[in-house]
């Protein structure tokens, strides 16, 4: 009986050392760590005056958590500049940074160290990690505040930074990648103050600087602030910066192109095509649709393409590739918004038209006589059909061999076939506006994309009729320099947009129903 007791109390003992091994281990996962480190102390002090001029002088900050310091020559900021890059070590979790060069003697400087002093494990950056101190008895302590709002729909921008450059620096210097002498963030609100600044007039820019390297880079966000500051207390902007979304890319090329053996020329450009740029095609004729150009004629003495005198194409010289086919791409299908009118896209230019090979039969197979076909304005690969189309009926429309002929003497080979119906009045919506602005009132789909562009007449409401019941916004694009286009923000012209607004409040739109709304703020 003894035996049995020992043994059994030798497998519970087992059995509780197995348990309290397997929970000596570190669980994994956990939250992760997302507060960055904070300074506990810095030495000489913040704002110290008399600091001593010498070379090999230093700035020893003692952290509350183990942390690295990276890119220290690209993040760290100091005004007045020094010539030779700072040295840093690191003991513990004390950083001492060494400047290798006399200072100035009577200046305020300001070292600003952007995300250079990171912590050990999540790489989560020191947040405005600035020092600044005096050699000489005095410190400057002016500062200028202000806040950065989105464009459109002036929501805060947080931590985006703010750059502050003398208002001697050029624009062309600025844009070429020159550092800014002082820099802030936006803190939640989208509000800055910069600080320890001395007296003198700035430029003003912000920059959701994704890359980190005080500068604009296409693609960023940018704000202007158009004037030129003074600072000579603790000054305030007198508006909000306006922020943008600006073009992955400002330069255009030519990416490639093709010709085919009928001299249908096609060249896909590195952006979008917009009424601002400047191509040349000599005799030719042309049309661009996004990325796209399309050439072709017969004017084989000027046998170039060239844009904005920077890229240029010798037709002659593209690839050559067998014909496109001319046949319909796309026509009319399911139901469709607007009556009396219908659009079909060909895969070539159209040259001519035959009427009397369309047929186009009702929903009791009786035809419909057309009213009239013509080559779509401003699009010469697309015709538009006019007819008695009304609401609440389906059509059926024929293109016979032959009835439209394209570019290169070809023509329809087979027959095409679409077939369509149109909403009826009750099954639409509209939306009417009163609003007391000039320029352009847009009404944007769920997605965000603009459906509809109509421009402000003083005095006049807009209604967006025939409308698809659904959630829209409406957004306005002022024209305040009246040069019948809306203007974002640019830097080589150290421009902020042109006012601009997203309405807050989204429509929903019912069937057979006029949504009013006044904005007139």
């Amino acid at each position: 009986m003894a035996r049995i007791e020992t043994r059994f109390s030798g497998i519970l003992l087992l059995y509780l050392l197995t348990m309290s091994c397997a929970q000596l281990g570190v669980p994994s996962g956990g939250e992760i760590d997302i507060t960055p480190p904070e300074i506990i102390s810095i030495s000489p002090a913040l704002g110290a005056t008399e600091v001593a001029v010498e070379a090999g002088g230093t700035i020893e900050v003692i952290f509350d958590e183990y942390v690295n310091v990276r890119g220290l020559s690209t993040q760290l900021l100091i005004s007045p500049p020094l010539t030779k890059p700072i040295q840093w070590r690191m003991r513990g979790k004390t950083v001492t940074f060494t400047w290798l060069e006399p200072l100035i003697d009577n200046v305020t400087y300001v070292f600003q160290f952007g995300d250079a002093v990171i912590d050990l494990h999540e790489g989560n950056p020191t947040q405005n990690f600035i020092h600044a101190f005096s050699t000489g008895a005095d410190l400057d302590t002016l500062s200028l505040s202000g806040a950065v709002v989105d464009a459109f729909s002036g929501s805060a921008m947080s931590g985006v930074r703010i750059f502050l450059f003398d208002s001697e620096a050029t624009v062309d210097s600025i844009s070429k990648g020159l550092k800014p002498k002082f820099i802030g963030t936006t803190d939640a609100q989208g509000a800055f103050t910069i600080r320890y600044l001395p007296a003198g007039n700035y430029r003003v820019m912000a920059v959701d600087d994704q890359d980190r390297n005080y500068q604009w880079t296409t693609g960023e966000l940018l704000a202007i602030y158009e004037d030129i500051i003074e600072v000579a207390g603790h000054d305030t902007l007198k508006s909000n910066m306006r922020m943008q979304e600006t073009p992955l890319s400002v330069i255009k090329y030519f990416v490639q192109s093709v010709r085919d053996s009928l001299g249908l020329v096609q060249i896909e450009m590195s952006q979008p095509f917009s009424p601002s740029d400047s191509v040349s095609i000599g005799g030719q004729k042309g049309h661009s649709e996004g990325v796209n150009l399309w050439t072709w004629g017969d004017d084989t003495e000027n046998d170039s393409v060239v844009w904005s005198g920077i890229d240029t194409l010798v037709i002659s010289d593209i690839k050559g590739v067998d014909a496109v086919r001319f046949e319909a791409t796309q026509g009319p299908g399911g139901k469709i918004v607007t009556p009396n009118k219908v659009e079909i896209q060909f895969s070539r230019p159209i040259e001519g038209i035959v009427d009397t090979l369309f047929v186009v039969t009702g929903m009791d197979s009786s035809e419909v006589q057309i009213d009239s076909i013509w080559t779509k304005e401003n699009d010469p690969f697309s015709i538009e059909i006019a007819g008695p189309f009304p609401r609440g009926n389906s059509f059926d429309i024929m293109l016979m061999p032959g009835a439209v002929k394209g570019q290169g003497a070809q023509e329809l080979q087979d027959t095409s076939s679409f077939r369509w119906g149109i909403f009826e009045s009750n099954e639409l919506g509209e939306i009417e506006v009163v609003i007391l602005k000039e320029g352009w009132l847009q009404l944007l789909s769920a997605n965000g994309e603009v459906t509809k562009e109509i421009t402000l007449t003083e005095g006049r409401p807009v209604i967006f009729k025939d409308l698809t019941p659904g959630t829209y916004s409406l957004k306005w694009k002022g024209d305040s320099n009246k040069n019948g286009s809306w203007e974002s923000v640019s830097l080589s012209n150290w421009k902020s947009p042109e006012a601009a607004q997203i309405l807050s409040t989204k429509v929903k739109v019912k069937s057979d129903w006029r949504h009013q709304i006044e904005w007139l703020d």
